[in-house]
């Protein structure tokens, strides 16, 4: 064995062992003059650019897929699970004419979405390695497609032309917290507020986008089935002319945005009035149980959901969370689930104390911080609020009740405008609005409609709500329809036999 060339190996070798760093960047640095890596330092930018990336360019077929299916609605009125394809989990070469790039999605532990700044420092082994799209110089304009990238995702959530029927609804439902972790929009954390079919990044297996989305009414308009006394009625034009007025607003220095507080007893309508106007005019709209969600998470999704602008914010039932400014709504478990307060240093908190997220019973929400998403230091521009009870004597007079005037008359401008501007009390129905309701819901039996008005007129002091009586009136309704039924049903019975 030639020892002499076994030692020149070694030490070869050993050289170049020695000096692997060095030989690396340089490498890199020779590799760099031809081709160039751009950081796509969120999820949010990753998703978007994703999207637009699939839409706009020739993309290789050879990439590792990934398929899911979410359970969702259709507007033919069906509940079911939609499947889909989801980009950006994997790697994928684009084609820009000749010259191929690649995007190259970011590790576990990415920088976040939202408001909340990506580390600074040599911390991306903490965070994650973010996504990249990797080209030949001078062959991709990656600021042209980030800019047509977040113009597009934008697009989607500022879509307000509801005139036109053609567009993409913007009408959808969210319910903050997430009623199940499971959905495809929790598949990203970057959905800006859009609903999860309609982000770019998802490819719809079974169904288009037009096909997505609650049940449109068959009604001309959502607000025409439902029934309300006149002052009602008056105070949903304003909602009307609120939605098409933002210039208005502006011109004159007054926050486009406004705030129901609407109270009366269970089966009034006050929800079912908020999901009328906003499918009306086609807002998206989020329901807010604040019983579940914390401080930090309240004011994280008020944030997001200003991408989709405007939008209607609805909180149920504050009675059951909050009288006055006590949050009730775990107060039998309070002390079992209290939990250690960390402390914080005053320094690295500008000397504020603890936010009171951990510091309090686990999930319970401060009424100030209710106050400041409501009508803080952030102009919630385009929300319209509606806030329910039942028990209008539990809601803080800082949040906003009906006003009374010298004369003891109750007027709609609450006490606390800017949080709550009206105060819209839904109460039983009355005569006029029992009729019209029992000549929808029975009109086709004359019989039957004649003796439902012959009721309200027997017994014009009782007191029910909409939902008692349109009760009164489906079971009667029902009846006869089954009837009818059994009757079709006996006389295709007899017509058999006598054939």
């Amino acid at each position: 064995m030639d020892f002499t060339k076994l030692l020149a190996g070694s030490a070869v070798f050993g050289l170049v062992a020695g000096f692997w760093g060095r030989i690396k960047t340089v490498a890199w640095k020779c590799f760099n003059l031809f081709v160039q890596q751009v950081e796509l330092l969120d999820d949010t930018t990753a998703t978007a650019v994703v999207g637009h990336l699939i839409h706009n360019y020739r993309r290789a077929q050879l990439y590792d897929k990934t398929y899911g299916a979410a359970y969702d609605h259709t507007i033919d009125g069906k509940y079911g699970l939609i499947p889909y394809e989801l980009f950006g989990k994997r790697d994928i070469i684009f084609w820009k004419g000749w010259a191929p790039f690649v995007f190259t999605t970011g590790g576990k532990g990415a920088a976040p979405a939202g408001n909340t700044p990506a580390p600074t420092g040599n911390n991306n082994q903490d965070r994650g390695s973010p996504a990249k799209i990797t080209f030949i110089r001078g062959t991709v304009d990656v600021e042209g497609i980030i800019k047509a990238a977040c113009q597009e995702r934008n697009a989607v959530a500022w879509n307000v032309d509801y005139t036109n029927k053609n567009k993409v609804r913007r009408f959808f439902i969210r319910h903050i917290p997430a009623l199940t972790t499971g959905r495809a929009n929790a598949a990203t954390n970057a959905a800006g507020g859009v609903a999860w079919y309609q982000q770019s990044h998802f490819r719809l297996l079974l169904h288009t986008i037009e096909q997505m989305g609650k049940r449109v009414t068959a009604s001309k308009s959502p607000l025409e089935d439902l029934i309300f006394p006149r002052r009602i009625k008056d105070l949903i034009q304003e909602i009307l002319l609120w939605r098409s007025s933002k210039e208005w607003y502006q011109e004159r220095g007054i926050p486009w945005k406004r705030g129901w507080l609407c109270y009366g007893p269970p089966g009034t309508g006050k929800t079912a009035l908020a999901r009328a106007f906003a499918e009306e005019l086609d807002m998206p709209i989020f329901v807010y149980n604040l019983g579940e969600i914390t401080n930090s998470e309240l004011m994280k999704a008020w944030s997001e959901m200003q991408a989709n602008v405007p939008c209607v914010a609805l909180i149920e039932d504050i009675d059951n969370v909050f009288h006055g400014r006590e949050n009730v709504s775990r107060r039998g478990l309070g002390s079992m689930l209290l939990l250690p307060r960390k402390k914080k240093n005053r320094n690295q908190n500008n000397g504020d104390e603890d936010d009171g997220e951990e510091g309090r019973s686990f999930g319970m929400l401060s009424f100030d911080v209710l106050l400041n998403c409501l009508d803080g230091v952030e102009r919630s521009d385009g929300v319209f609020t509606i806030i329910t009870t039942n028990d209008i004597r539990k809601v803080d007079p800082a949040l906003g009740q009906p006003r009374v005037l010298p004369d003891g008359a109750v007027e709609f401008i609450s006490t606390r405008p800017g949080r709550i501007d009206k105060a819209v009390e839904l109460t039983y129905m009355e005569a006029g609005d029992k009729k019209l309701m029992a000549r929808r819901i029975l009109g086709q039996y004359e019989g039957e409609y004649l003796e439902m008005l012959d009721f309200i007129a027997r017994y014009p002091e009782l007191q029910e709500t909409p939902a008692q009586f349109q009760e009164r009136c489906a079971q009667v309704a029902l009846r006869c329809f089954w009837e009818s039924q059994q009757d079709g049903a006996c006389r295709e019975t007899i017509r058999l036999e006598s054939a």
